[in-house]
């Protein structure tokens, strides 16, 4: 008898958990939607917020990683003067000048957030989007920009 009543709950459990609606995983459509259609609008308040924001992301060919289990989203970006993406294609680009690396996580999160401008923001803060020049001058561009952001934080600017 007992044994009847676990192998009917066990049973009823399996069926509840394949009726749970499984999270879908960002694509790259919805990496290329987001890059072009949420980043791109809010370029001018992240430059705002964020001190030389555009100085790191204008003009560059970036190589953009978006990490997720199953395989990681690769995308090529390049863009103008103001850091706004003009091009964007699938797969690393050629000759990129920056690769910046976030997660599925963190695109959602901005995606889904009342305030994308914050949210990214304190990504950028926290580690959560990385970016790294990709050549020597570059690079220290790249850090010297990134000496400035962390005393802007420090000092409660951004």
């Amino acid at each position: 008898m007992v044994r009847k009543v676990l192998i009917s709950l066990l049973i009823l459990l399996l069926v509840s958990i394949s009726c749970v609606p499984v999270a879908s995983a960002l694509t790259e459509e919805e990496a290329t939607h987001f890059f072009k259609n949420i980043y791109n609008p809010l370029v001018d308040k992240l430059v705002q917020d964020i001190p030389l924001i555009n100085t790191v992301f204008g003009d560059q060919t970036i190589h953009i990683i978006v990490q997720k289990s199953g395989g990681d989203i690769v995308l090529g970006a390049v863009t103008n003067s103001d850091g706004y993406i003009t091009e964007l294609t699938s797969g690393a680009p050629d000759n990129p000048t920056l690769i910046l690396t976030t997660t599925e996580a963190v695109v959602e999160g901005i995606r889904g957030s009342a305030d994308p401008v914050e949210e990214t923001k304190e990504a950028l803060k926290n580690g959560k989007i990385t970016y790294e020049g990709v050549g020597v001058i570059e690079s220290i561009g790249v850090t010297i920009v990134k000496v400035v952001f962390f005393f802007a934080d420090l000092f409660g600017i951004i």
